[in-house]
């Protein structure tokens, strides 16, 4: 069973869309052999070989992490919802699909990453380079199950309402730590930086000695140890640890092969709310619906909480170290992770879609109350956060960080509508979705698109400069440019699309249930 699992998987792969797995194939190998580079002037005695340490420490908290940052996501290629029906005992089914799981790319990248533990033990002899080599496939298994159990750990948890607020929180300290987690660091190698001194400090020791104790440094303290003629019994714990780990992966999985699908059940009332002072009756409408969505719907709601509490725990983290100066930048960049996060909110409505097409003068309304319900949501909430940091910390920065933050979610309010149109991500329909943990459809295109988009209009008052208030004021210009010239486009793109994503969303719900009904029969052909 192994092997028709693994050839499967070989045919998803040669056979499903590659975009996305050849720019993290190009991209992660670019890094590794960065790595690479490191340990080998690390060996020469050119750089301290700690830098190599904290360089595999980033990579291995990559697959404990990375999970958490869609936590809605399936990210196994062969689905458990296409096993469930079969007339196999769960257990024999999540040990044959276990080791299907050590296929795919973030494996080949990270194995070629931790090659550079061969290289730093190299010096040391031929005797060394083979256990140090040891080390590295030790330590790749401990990764690959890490990653694994804490997305399975996520799937189980989301489908709980205490368990979706735990994913979001999860997803926003991964996120926090991921883009501002090295500002600590820096501070403590250029504790000048806000007056322009440019003078690197030393690495500290101490956090050396710690990352070598956490289990992401237990390969390199092997490597280090079979260099030196030490002790190298890590490369044990290491496996002890990654067995433990897979047999967790398979119990979960078997427990969600074992688990029968539900159906949603509404929980909340319709209330009736207020038309919006400052819009119209139709636009006001789409807007009450969108807020009350974004509150309600499990896929949704996730990435709403995430969003507002990522740029929070950022200045957290920054408010700390010597860089008080740069707690404004929270403030864009709470409306960088709102754009990424509403960028696809057609597909995740589904085919609620034909109630639009049908209407006449709906689109425009729809268009524009999905702004208005944004801007509440984030775009107002980043630009008061800019507002206040720059108020306490009175930052030199803080002047283009509020004009950041007005052009940001300008930016994020009108193109994210618009991306939702050119790049859907169509998954399992809204009536059918009854955790965030199902499949809702993968915007990681769409993510990656508006990402450098919404982060260059961000930047743009930076680049024009200028004092203080003078900035924000500039910051005004682009951002009525951007909401006037982009929302049209939408929904002129709406009405030429709106069709096709329609019947692709409907062929898809289609597709699903004729799934489900043929295993049906499957089974109860068996039983017969």
């Amino acid at each position: 069973m192994t092997g028709t699992l693994f050839a499967l998987k070989l045919r998803l792969f040669r056979n499903g869309p590659h975009n996305e797995r050849a720019f993290s194939l190009v991209t992660g190998l670019v890094l590794a052999a960065l790595v690479i580079a490191g340990a080998a002037l690390a060996a020469r005695g050119v750089i301290h070989q700690g830098w190599v340490l904290v360089a595999l420490t980033v990579w291995g908290g990559m697959w404990v992490f990375g999970p958490l940052a869609q936590p809605r996501h399936d990210p196994s290629v062969i689905s458990r919802e296409w096993l469930r029906g079969y007339p196999l005992r769960p257990w024999r089914v999540a040990r044959a699909l276990a080791w299907t799981e050590l296929a795919g790319v973030g494996p080949l990248i990270t194995l070629a990453s931790l090659s550079s533990l061969v290289v730093l033990a190299a010096p040391g002899g031929p005797a060394a380079a083979v256990i140090a080599a040891g080390a590295v496939v030790a330590q790749l298994y401990l990764l690959i199950w890490t990653g694994k159990t804490v997305a399975a750990l996520a799937a189980w948890l989301l489908q709980t309402r205490a368990g979706t607020t735990m994913a979001a929180v999860q997803t926003a300290i991964m996120l926090a730590v991921s883009f501002a987690g090295w500002v600590p660091i820096a501070a403590w190698l250029l504790p000048r930086l806000g007056e322009l001194d440019t003078e690197l400090g030393r690495f500290p020791v101490p956090v050396i000695e710690l990352l070598a104790a956490l289990p992401t440094g237990w390969g390199y303290a092997a490597a280090l140890g079979a260099r030196d003629g030490t002790v190298f019994g890590q490369v044990v714990a290491l496996l002890v640890a990654g067995g433990l780990l897979h047999l967790g992966w398979i119990a979960l999985t078997a427990r969600a092969l074992r688990r029968p699908p539900r159906r949603a059940t509404p929980r909340r009332a319709v209330v009736r709310r207020r038309p919006l002072p400052f819009a119209g009756p139709q636009v006001s409408a789409v807007a009450a619906r969108e807020l009350a969505t974004w509150l309600r719907d499990p896929a949704r709601g996730v990435e709403l909480r995430s969003a507002w509490l990522t740029p929070l725990l950022m200045a957290l983290i920054v408010a700390p170290s010597g860089w008080s100066w740069a707690l404004p930048l929270a403030g864009p960049a709470g409306a960088v992770f709102g754009a990424m996060v509403a960028i696809n909110t057609y597909a995740l409505d589904g085919t609620a879609l034909w109630q639009l097409l049908t209407t006449p003068g709906a689109l425009r309304a729809d268009v524009r109350g999905r702004m208005v319900a944004w801007g509440l949501l984030f775009g107002v909430p980043s630009v008061g956060l800019a507002a206040v940091l720059w108020a306490v910390t009175g930052s030199p920065l803080g002047g283009v960080a509020v004009a950041g933050a007005i052009v940001a979610s300008a930016t994020a309010c009108a193109v994210a509508p618009l991306l939702a149109v050119v790049m859907p991500a169509v998954g399992t329909d809204a009536r059918d979705r009854v955790y965030p943990g199902q499949q809702a459809g993968d915007p990681t295109g769409g993510q990656m698109t508006v990402f450098p988009v919404v982060l260059v209009a961000a930047a743009l008052p930076f680049v024009l400069g200028g004092p203080g208030w003078v900035t924000v004021l500039s910051g005004m210009v682009p951002a009525c440019a951007v909401l006037y010239a982009v929302p049209p486009l939408t929904v002129r793109l709406l009405r030429q699309r709106g069709t096709g994503l329609l019947d692709a969303m409907g062929s898809r719900s289609s597709l699903q249930a004729g799934r489900n009904a043929a295993g049906t029969r499957f089974v109860a052909g068996e039983h017969v």
